[in-house]
């Protein structure tokens, strides 16, 4: 068994290219294999199993002083043996018993790692050989390459991910690039800005698979980088011509996937077929609905096989398990189906979202906003799916349902009302809707055109809708379109027009509706003088949505307060509002609420002339909001309101000055950032900053300092870490300083901290 590695059939296959760096996942990999014997590296064709089963071996081979093995069953039918190719390749035909037999006495006590690749046609053969060799032969190891799992009990998976893609702010060359780079080097040796930017591009697109982004270099040759990105809307015809010592399936994209789909029965090849249509996430919610009616297969068991043949792949999320798919495989699914079970599976992704916002809309004033925010937010590919369907079929109520059930949430919430405008411009071309949703669409668009200026757009989309509303007789409409109306005129008539549109909409709290008619109110209570019964009335609503659970509301109107409040010069009020606000939308987990709230805040420090503070908070808000502002992105006709922020803070400060503040702000990470909004000073030691030491309002030293380490947004565990304490105890020190304050959350023991810090600073 010590026969010299070069010699010795069934050693390593050597590498002609270079092994694009993945020390990270190896290392973890070297882990995995050092507390168990089989190791099963799984994953989807193209991911690189076979190349990081290589590395892997040879990064281990010291352990192994008997040698190591390599066996390659892609050549082993479904009706062929595995014992047979594996007693070929290692020479142990000749050993008494039978196949199975012969193997275990050829490894017989000794210490050595054996490779299987390909096990995923081969499956139950490769579990039932790998289950003899490990009871029979016990110094062995097995790594098995394979897009399905073996499912025997001592199997440890152990997932290979595709490669590394560069991420927003682009720096070196992310793996993936590194690959691209260096399979195109000879043809591009020193890329352009521009061919970078395509390839890193390329790179996403193709989800950073090894394979495909080998078939797209060699493509080089031919056709630029921005050429190979451009026709990469057709991945499948343009990823082929592999190298021809490659295995048939490594030849193309297609052959690579077409391997999997032959492994997957006929109700799985339908549930892909099936859910290709989605371009975003989903979760088993969708699956059952997409695949259920009485289908012949349990949708829990049908999701566990697909992931088990490495054809789903589970994606992170925080709230929900979700599901999705490689692009190349998602469009080997649609190239799969035929033009009926398209339409047939585009329209049942249709109602799944008609359902899904209807579900949404209902249960939006309530406490699981935080929720539907990030659903909205991963599923908002395929909700941009489901609109363009309608529209491409011609279905203009459709699209306008799909559009106005979740305008709230979908759009406005999250900072898209540009987005809106466009896909409501695109369905008003079919033309107008006769039903409530087109007038409710008409009345968004109309707003959407008084905030760009658009003021004639404006006043024609109104009256279409006031007409249109009264023609369907839906009073929720003519509601919409009379807050609409009393917004636009400002004129002391407004008040009866919104008293009237409350009455329509069912009376005070009866519906608290997406046109929000009460804040409306307050808004006009205020601009006609009475600015008591709006601050009464304001803070009426924000108890009552707080009760309600309804945070986000809460937060909005809190920040009109404190917006209020900054226009009268009350600039302790309106960073106290503000602030409240800003807690309220870190619970919901909402950067553009957050950043929303952080850029009105700098508006106030502006106003109490601490330049520098609104320098930073601008700089904070830049990356959501860019130059134009966060609130711009929200409400059109506010777009002036950053230049003015940032003219009166970059003239006093300075452009020096200035810059350098911004820079500081724009540097920090998004606790950080939500913790300086709240009044923590910058990380680093700003001078006059209070010792930690020192007992602040009740609390000990201790509790005083994880406080501290709470307002900078850290968690139980970071505060721990940083403190050289348990984790049980620093959590034991976040519950009595709640405590002995009267708080309930977090986030109010944050701004506490920071406004004692801003206090003795």
């Amino acid at each position: 068994m010590a026969e010299p590695e070069r010699r010795r059939p069934g050693a390593l296959p050597p590498e002609y290219s270079s092994f694009v760096d993945r020390r990270t996942q190896l290392a973890a990999a070297r882990a995995a294999l050092g507390e168990t014997r089989l190791l099963t590296l799984l994953g989807p064709g193209g991911v690189g199993k076979t190349r990081f089963a290589i590395r892997l071996a040879q990064s281990v081979r010291r352990l192994y002083p008997d040698g190591l093995w390599f066996i390659d069953l892609s050549g082993v039918s479904t009706s062929g043996s595995v014992v047979d190719e594996v007693n070929r390749i290692i020479g142990a035909q000749g050993a008494s018993g039978d196949g199975t037999e012969s193997i275990a006495q050829f490894f017989g006590n000794g210490i050595g790692l054996l490779v299987l690749d390909n096990c995923e046609q081969v499956a139950r053969q490769c579990a039932e050989l790998v289950g003899k060799i490990l009871v029979e032969c016990p110094g062995i190891s097995v790594i098995a390459t394979s897009r399905a799992v073996l499912r025997i009990a001592p199997e440890r998976i152990f997932e290979v991910e595709p490669l590394e893609v560069p991420g927003s702010k682009r720096g070196a060359p992310s793996p993936a690039m590194s690959l691209f780079l260096d399979r195109s080097a000879a043809v591009l040796p020193e890329p352009s800005p521009a061919e970078m930017d395509a390839i890193a591009e390329i790179c996403i697109r193709l989800d950073g698979m090894p394979l495909a982004i080998e078939l797209a270099a060699a493509r080089v040759r031919v056709i630029s980088p921005a050429q190979i990105l451009e026709r990469l809307a057709e991945p499948l015809s343009l990823l082929a011509g592999g190298v021809r010592d490659a295995p048939d399936r490594q030849q193309t994209i297609r052959a690579a996937i077409t391997w999997s789909y032959d492994l997957c029965t006929e109700v799985e090849r339908d549930a892909l077929r099936r859910m290709s249509v989605f371009t975003g996430s989903w979760d088993l919610e969708a699956v059952e609905w997409m695949c259920g009616s009485g289908r012949d297969c349990d949708t829990l068991d049908l999701v566990q096989s697909l992931l088990d043949k490495s054809i789903l792949s589970r994606r992170p999320s925080s709230h929900v398990a979700y599901f999705g798919m490689l692009d190349t495989v998602r469009r080997f699914g649609i190239e799969q189906s035929t033009p009926e079970e398209l339409h047939e599976a585009r329209s049942r992704m249709r109602d799944w979202y008609f359902a899904r916002l209807t579900r949404l809309e209902a249960d939006w004033f309530a406490p699981n906003q935080a929720y539907w925010l990030a659903t909205t937010r991963t599923e908002l590919p395929n909700i941009r799916s489901a609109i363009g369907f309608c529209i491409a079929a011609g279905d203009a109520p459709a699209a306008a349902r799909l559009l106005i059930t979740g305008w709230r949430v979908v759009w406005q919430a999250s900072g898209r009302m540009d987005e809106l405008y466009r896909w409501s411009l695109g369905v008003l071309d079919l033309g107008i809707p006769q039903t409530p949703e087109g007038a409710q669409l008409l009345t968004v668009l109309a707003m959407s055109a008084f905030g760009r200026g658009e003021v004639e757009a404006g006043v024609s989309r109104l009256a279409l809708a006031e007409e249109l509303a009264e023609r369907v007789d839906d009073d929720f409409s003519r509601a919409m379109v009379a807050g609409a109306r009393a917004h636009i005129e400002h004129s002391p008539r407004s008040m009866g027009i919104l008293l009237e549109a409350l009455r329509l909409e069912g009376g005070t709290n009866a519906n608290p509706a997406r046109s929000n008619l009460e804040e409306a109110i307050a808004i006009a209570e205020f601009g006609l003088g009475d600015e008591s019964a709006a601050a009464k009335r304001r803070e009426a609503l924000v108890a009552r949505s707080i009760r309600a659970g309804d945070s986000f509301e809460a937060a909005i109107m809190l920040t009109n307060s404190g917006t209020i409040a900054t226009t009268r010069g009350d600039f302790d009020s309106a960073v106290r509002l503000l602030r409240q606000a800003l807690s309220l939308n870190q619970n919901l987990e909402d950067p553009f609420a957050i950043a929303m709230s952080e850029e009105t805040l700098a508006g106030a420090a502006a106003g109490q002339r601490d330049f520098v503070r609104a320098a930073t908070l601008l700089g904070i808000t830049d990356g959501v909001g860019g130059s134009a502002g966060v609130l711009a992105s929200y409400a059109p006709n506010t777009r002036g309101i950053r230049s003015a922020i940032v003219e009166s803070t970059s003239s006093s400060l300075g452009e020096q000055a200035y810059a350098a503040a911004f820079a500081r702000g724009a540097a920090l990470t998004p606790a950080e950032g939500i913790a300086y909004a709240l009044g923590a000073q910058l990380p680093g030691g700003a001078t006059g900053r209070r010792s930690s030491s020192v007992p602040v309002g009740g609390l000990s030293a201790r509790e005083s300092q994880v406080a501290a380490l709470v307002g900078q947004g850290l968690t139980d565990r970071q505060i721990a870490e940083r403190l050289v304490i348990s984790r049980r105890t620093a959590e034991g020190h976040v519950a009595n300083s709640l405590t002995k304050l009267g708080f309930t959350s977090r986030t109010q023991l944050a701004a506490w901290s920071a406004r004692s810090e801003a206090t003795s600073g």
